[in-house]
């Protein structure tokens, strides 16, 4: 099998996996017990946070674990939205997650503000006029289809009273994220993209929010109600300690390797086109094939043992069509149709990148059999 859908979840590190058997072993316990037990299981939690802390560059008291990065954001906005009235803004490529909330709040008669993102792509000029005044912003800072990531730096100075929520959920496994922490910043990234386990994220919450001010017994945005899932939070702080040494050297490498097996598409069909603009940074590749809908190329290459995604992870069942493609392309209704993600991780090799353009000029074959010219 080749796997090519970090983006959905990447596989659990090592490390990970080592870290939350050793704490199970050693007799997991609740860390809000205050017996010797719990005790054990609250330091190993509190060493997780200060590791997914320092990877993101951020206080450990700012961090607040989450089930989910959906979780994350949802939380997120909601909170960043109760705390100020005035206009939201973000884009209609944003993850459902963040989407589905700025759609209710409009239904509920706030004031939201779409950004045109053709290609996925964003500068300061564009969005300077909508940012004006602006009172909550969602943006990611990597698009979970496109592949695009938008300096936001430069969008953060054109609006910093606002209350920000950045999605980093795929931009925390390449990029350094220390420039995005400004003040009203909230940032969200899971585990599960990091090679840590499923079932944890981490959100960090701006500090004024984050620390129990003079006469108030807990923060503005505390802790999630109940125990959190600790076991996965050791294993996400774990996949965080061995990924830092690789971010500096991951993204170069997966561009080229994303380039090398977006040649190698268009060597087999060359009226392919790559749904991105000149924010692509790489590790997600989107591809449309004029006149073959994604869902029986999708099926092709599993046949083929090829593992890629039609659209986000959490949609697919739901959706046929790409929406963030449908809205990054609205003249070309047809690329969401046939709109496939390839997504690569640190593990991605060259020998998977041979079996998948196999797979592809294989399948290719079976569905455009006039067309394909069946090279590799």
């Amino acid at each position: 099998m080749t796997y090519l859908d970090h983006a959905a979840s990447t596989p659990v590190h090592e490390a990970a996996l080592e870290a939350m058997l050793s704490a199970m072993r050693e007799g997991a316990s609740n860390p809000s017990s205050v017996h010797a037990a719990g005790r054990k299981a609250r330091a190993a939690l509190d060493q997780a946070r200060i590791e997914v802390s320092s990877y993101l560059g951020c206080l450990h008291a700012e961090l607040r674990w989450e089930a989910s990065g959906s979780a994350a954001l949802g939380r997120a906005l909601r909170s960043a939205l109760s705390l100020c009235s005035g206009p939201l803004v973000s884009s209609r490529l944003e993850h459902p997650a963040v989407r589905n909330v700025v759609e209710q709040a409009e239904s509920s008669g706030r004031e939201v503000r779409w950004l045109s993102q053709p290609g996925g792509s964003l500068t300061p000029t564009v969005a300077a006029p909508l940012l004006e005044g602006a009172a909550v912003v969602a943006l990611s800072a990597m698009n979970q289809e496109l592949g695009t990531a938008p300096d936001l730096a430069p969008l953060l100075a054109l609006a910093p009273s606002a209350w920000w929520v950045v999605d980093a959920v795929q931009a925390a496994a390449w990029r350094d994220l220390r420039p995005l922490l400004a003040p009203r910043v909230f940032l969200a990234c899971a585990s599960q993209k990091l090679g840590g386990p499923p079932g944890v994220a981490a959100l960090r919450v701006p500090r004024e929010l984050a620390f129990a001010p003079a006469g108030r017994r807990e923060p503005r945005f505390p802790e999630a109600p109940g125990t959190p899932p600790w076991i996965a939070a050791i294993g996400m702080g774990a996949a965080c300690r061995v990924r830092a040494p690789a971010l500096r050297e991951g993204l170069p490498r997966a561009r080229a390797q994303a380039e090398r097996l977006l040649a190698g598409l268009q060597r087999s069909c060359p009226d392919l086109v790559h749904n991105t603009g000149p924010d692509w940074v790489g590790p997600i590749l989107d591809v449309s094939v004029p006149g073959v809908e994604a869902r029986r190329m999708e099926t092709a290459l599993d046949l083929r043992g090829l593992c890629v995604a039609r659209t986000s992870a959490c949609q697919q069942a739901r959706v046929v069509a790409s929406p963030v493609v449908a809205a990054a392309f609205p003249g070309a209704p047809w690329r969401a149709d046939s709109a496939l993600r390839f997504s690569l991780g640190l593990q991605t090799s060259e020998e998977d990148l041979d079996a998948a353009l196999e797979a592809w000029s294989s399948a290719l074959s079976e569905l455009r059999p006039a067309t394909s010219t069946g090279s590799t």
